[in-house]
């Protein structure tokens, strides 16, 4: 059930919406998106302003034991299973995100962090080491190692997440009983912005159902729709907001987006 927010744009795709990177700089969303039925997972990436793909349904050689892990600057970063009885063998597949064309890899490496320039992470050749590779050659750094920040950006938002027993799950959890008679359990995401209240919230309905409701501070119902049901656990990130829109995957499978 919709209120006053205005669908900007929906996008079905085939096979679960596994994982989704905002690039807010580049107008950009990459999304990973697994086919359980064929052992695939393809990639995609988004320019959401436009409405149109940069590139869409891209596999890469490895067409399972693959995922999409970070990316820096106008690299792509993809965590590659090399033994998969082992799965703390991984190793680093870096792809240009304009053309999808493969410019290095690392055999023997864990991403802990990103920025635009480097990438640090864990190399278990000689025991463990922790080490810095430059993004655009994928060369290992020498020295003192750079610190890593990541950069925040000023039209992108993520929620809290707040477990059932905690002060704040308890005070959201006593409006939603008071306002809207819903009874909210495990635990809850929750964001305001701009004039706004977001809530991502579990039910008890056939398992878990999840549902993202949008308030005014005024307490009108902006938006009430379910994301998914019939769950075994709960999500994280289970919308954000991106240059003015609230984004979200319903489904599993459905990329949707209102305006705000």
């Amino acid at each position: 059930m919709s209120g006053s927010l205005k669908r900007k744009f929906s996008h079905r795709f085939p096979g679960i919406v596994w994982n989704t990177i905002a690039l807010p700089e580049k107008d950009i969303i990459l999304l990973e998106v697994r086919n359980h039925e064929r052992k695939q997972v393809s990639f995609s990436a988004w320019q959401y302003a436009s409405d149109l793909f940069l590139w869409q349904d891209v596999t890469l050689d490895e067409l399972w034991w693959v995922n999409l892990s970070a990316a820096a600057g106008d690299v792509v970063l993809f965590t590659i299973y090399l033994d998969t009885s082992n799965p703390d063998k991984k190793g680093l597949l870096a792809y240009s995100l304009h053309d999808t064309k493969l410019l290095w890899w690392h055999n023997d490496f864990s991403i802990l962090s990103v920025n635009d320039l480097y990438v640090n992470g864990i190399s278990t050749k000689t025991g463990t080491k922790e080490i810095v590779l430059d993004v655009l050659t994928g060369k290992e750094l020498a020295g003192a190692l750079p610190e890593l920040q990541e950069k925040k950006t000023a039209n992108f938002f993520k929620p809290s997440l707040y477990a059932e027993g905690t002060a704040y799950f308890s005070t959201v959890k006593t409006f939603l009983e008071s306002g809207l008679n819903l009874l909210p359990v495990t635990a809850l995401e929750y964001l305001e912005h701009d004039g706004r209240i977001f809530i991502s919230y579990y039910v008890q309905e056939n398992g878990l159902a999840n549902y993202l409701l949008v308030l005014s501070l005024a307490g009108e119902v902006l938006l009430h729709e379910k994301l998914d049901e019939s769950l075994k656990g709960i999500g994280q990130d289970t919308f954000f907001i991106l240059a003015g829109c609230v984004i979200f995957v319903k489904n599993k499978c459905e990329l949707i987006s209102y305006f705000l």
